[in-house]
């Protein structure tokens, strides 16, 4: 049996949505402080993670009402991806 075969009989039906965004939660965490040391580029994070998942996230964070980890989340969308967006300076024309 390969890798690959055992993997798809005996781990990948017990592995279930929680167990990825528990593990996507630590490796973002993990990947903004390595932004802030400036091992990390923006434009790569950009590239690599669409926007979307990461919304995906935040919506499954708050139903678990899980805030401490929306923060991570919503840094990252807010120092990365939308950093020219500041919502509380609007503008009426």
């Amino acid at each position: 049996m390969t890798p690959e075969e055992y993997y798809y009989k005996y781990i990948h039906p017990k592995t279930d949505k929680s167990a990825i965004y528990d593990m996507r939660i630590k490796s973002l965490a993990w990947m903004l402080e390595c932004h802030k040391k400036g091992t990390i580029r923006a434009k790569t994070i950009i590239n690599l993670i669409p926007v979307g998942q990461l919304y995906d996230l935040l919506d499954y964070l708050e139903q678990l009402e899980r805030y401490e980890e929306c923060m991570t989340v919503k840094e990252i969308i807010d120092l990365i991806y939308e950093p020219n967006i500041d919502i509380n300076q609007s503008q009426i024309k």
